[in-house]
């Protein structure tokens, strides 16, 4: 399932002139140029990624499911 992640920007870590407002607002454009998208900050890339909305919704119940169990 995480094959479907692609990576569309990275962030560098030790760039201090980046804030969170920055990350949030290239998601956001992001997602009104592709609303197909699930766009989201991956924290262990470091990067914004996206994946398809359909893939994301599955994988979405999984953990739901599994939580539930």
């Amino acid at each position: 399932m995480e094959s479907e992640k692609r990576i569309i920007v990275r962030i560098d870590p030790n760039d201090e002139s980046i804030t969170l407002k920055d990350i949030m607002q290239r998601i956001q454009d992001i997602q009104r140029q592709h609303p197909d998208l699930d766009v989201f900050f991956d924290g262990d890339e470091y990067a914004v990624c996206s994946r398809p909305k359909e893939k994301a919704r599955a994988i979405a119940e999984a953990v739901e499911g599994k939580k539930k169990a």
